[in-house]
């Protein structure tokens, strides 16, 4: 595994760590939290939104390891390009999940979090359902 990819993956597990973090404070906040905290509570959104994202990424990340593990191949044998398609596709994947969120009465984050893993993880879907229309048009 390349050095940049081995950087990528700290830098993503701080992010996710730390959104989650801020998202458990502000789950907890109330009027006598400090000022930075309300802060967050105030500006939740922004703050899950990214934590969405990185569970999303997990989930794709999850789905690529598993095939590769399921082909007897290590983590040796991760290429990057690979890993690049499912991250174009990540604005398909997460729009849906967070326009769901925005519309949802739920106080459960949790749920969402679990929706976004698993959009995350099936993400190939979006490409082996969708085939040309090669039938001519019958008027």
């Amino acid at each position: 595994m390349s050095r940049a990819l081995k950087v990528l993956m700290v830098v993503y597990f701080v992010v996710l760590v730390t959104t989650g973090t801020f998202m458990v404070l502000i789950v907890n906040a109330d009027e006598n939290s400090a000022p930075w905290i309300g802060l967050l509570a105030r500006n939740h959104g922004i703050v899950f939104v990214w934590h969405l994202a990185c569970w999303m990424v997990m989930g794709m990340f999850s789905n690529y390891y598993w095939d590769l593990f399921n082909m007897g191949r290590g983590l040796e044998s991760v290429q990057v390009e690979r890993i690049v398609l499912p991250l174009l596709t990540s604005p398909f994947v997460f729009y849906p999940t967070y326009n769901l969120w925005l519309s949802s009465s739920s106080q459960s984050y949790i749920l969402f979090e679990v929706i976004i893993f698993q959009s995350g993880f099936f993400w190939q879907a979006l490409f082996t359902k969708a085939k040309p229309y090669d039938q001519t048009a019958n008027i």
